[in-house]
């Protein structure tokens, strides 16, 4: 059941995401509100790989050095055409579930993790909450601001929390 919430929750996620892309002026791929700031294109970049790169790590790629393998998604995620990003978040969600079938109910109760970046340890479903869906939320959220501040003054709080276009 736990291992089945969790799926949901980056499933939805990525669905709001992708509705998002569906809103942005065709102009305003590289808005950014700011100098040194990530522009729509980047956030779009980035999310294209939240959702699973963590988890990734964890089941498969352990022993592999964090750096390199986070270097390499960081840089073909942004080879990314903005074009693309529906495609690769459905891409995600297949991912997440493949992830999710070589675990258990039980794993992510009890099989500890490691973050990277800090040593410190986790049960590998709170750190799969505490950076896949996590991330998404934030950056989805950051998505949809930067929509609505270039230009986009349709978008209400719902379209950041659920789907509200049903076609997705």
């Amino acid at each position: 059941m736990y291992k089945q919430h969790l799926i949901n929750n980056i499933e939805k996620e990525i669905n709001i995401c992708r509705r998002l892309y569906t809103k942005i002026p065709t102009d305003g791929m590289n808005y950014a509100p700011g100098e040194g700031v990530r522009s729509i294109l980047e956030l779009l970049q980035y999310l294209s790989i939240a959702g699973t790169f963590m988890p990734d790590y964890w089941l498969n790629k352990n022993e592999t050095d964090f750096g390199a393998f986070y270097g390499l998604k960081i840089a073909t995620s942004k080879t990314m055409p903005h074009e693309q990003f529906s495609t690769v978040m459905d891409e995600q969600i297949i991912i997440i579930k493949s992830l999710f079938s070589q675990i258990s109910e039980d794993d992510l109760l009890h099989k500890e993790v490691t973050y990277p970046w800090s040593g410190e340890k986790a049960p590998l479903g709170e750190a799969i909450i505490a950076t896949s869906i996590k991330w998404l939320a934030a950056y989805k959220l950051q998505l949809f601001l930067y929509i609505k501040l270039s230009g986009n003054k349709q978008l209400a709080t719902a379209d950041a929390w659920a789907l509200t276009d049903l076609s997705l």
